[in-house]
């Protein structure tokens, strides 16, 4: 059996994080106003300059829009989106807070992305409406691809038509860990946002479970209970180590089966504010084959999740 030793339970010496300015996009609906306020409580917190960005996505050449007497051009719908992102500013934001306001034309995760990058944005704040199975399907999700394509953390808010947006104020913060060098690089932002908030962060190992031949059952089982073991044990050395370095409150907990189900699960039995987790942002076939856990994390969990692009190491 392969040695994890001391490489497993010591946490690597971590960049410290900081939010040094914030992209929000906005589509005006009532579902992305919960993530303007995520971002403006957040900025406001962190002392942070805040860019609110809504895209204009021309339509289809197939749509036949183009044909239409008296339809809009999209430079119109742009000077129309100025002035309500003026109105919105008015609104929802105060003067603790930096404000600019931009409007760009094209595809929106496109733009998302390349507005962050021009704008030197270190946290993209999105709000995703959440759908699954053939919705999500047929009309995509800005918020996956932004998560897919961002060079920096995106923090996905999930919304729903109906549910009154409340403020950003993360007290119990849940952050998946599998030991690998890759999933640790979320805990700098972790405790970068329980000081901020005063939050308590759980470190969760999911010890993924598959299919037992019942010919080996008892030693399938055995192996997998000293996996549950050692995985204890190990969040534990690195939750002491950690809670030592920041001066966080840190607990573990450990649980068997799918990681991205688990997580899910995880948060709502423990009635988590904020999910931080890793993304290696795969893109083309590498992201169809692999799948990605932070994307059906995003997609299906009962809170906040923030995704960190993994670092680039040499």
């Amino acid at each position: 059996m392969k040695k994890t030793g001391a490489a497993r339970k010591t946490v690597l010496p971590m960049r410290p994080a900081k939010i040094q300015s914030i992209l929000a996009t906005t589509d005006f609906s009532e579902q992305s106003l919960s993530g303007v306020r995520y971002a403006v409580a957040l900025a406001e917190k962190v002392g942070a300059p805040l860019h609110l960005l809504h895209v204009v996505e021309p339509p289809s050449r197939f749509s036949g829009m183009e044909d239409v007497p008296g339809a809009l051009t999209d430079s119109q719908v742009a000077e129309l989106a100025r002035s309500q992102l003026k109105d919105l500013c008015e609104r929802e934001t105060n003067s603790n807070v930096r404000v600019r306001t931009s409007v760009r034309i094209g595809k929106a995760f496109d733009e998302i992305t390349i507005a962050a990058r021009e704008s030197s944005a270190n946290l993209i704040v999105i709000a995703t409406h959440g759908h699954t199975g053939a919705k999500r399907v047929l009309l995509g999700s800005t918020a996956e691809r932004v998560v897919r394509h961002a060079s920096c953390p995106v923090l996905i808010v999930r919304a729903s038509a109906g549910v009154k947006p409340v403020p950003f104020s993360p007290k119990k913060i849940l952050v998946p860990i599998d030991f690998s060098k890759v999933s640790k690089d979320a805990l700098p932002w972790a405790v970068l946002l329980a000081r901020q908030f005063g939050s308590t962060l759980t470190l969760l190992h999911v010890v993924e479970k598959f299919p037992i031949d019942y010919t080996l059952a008892d030693r399938g089982l055995d192996l997998i209970g000293r996996a549950e073991e050692q995985a204890a044990g190990d969040l534990k050395a690195m939750a002491s180590s950690l809670a030592r370095s920041s001066g966080v409150d840190v607990s573990t907990h450990v649980r068997g089966g799918s990681p991205y189900d688990q997580i899910c699960d995880a948060a709502k039995t423990m009635g988590a504010d904020l999910i931080v987790l890793t993304t290696h942002g795969y893109t083309g076939l590498k992201h169809v084959w692999l799948g990605s856990t932070a994307e059906r994390v995003v997609r299906h969990a009962p809170c906040p999740v923030l995704a960190v692009r993994q670092f680039q190491r040499r």
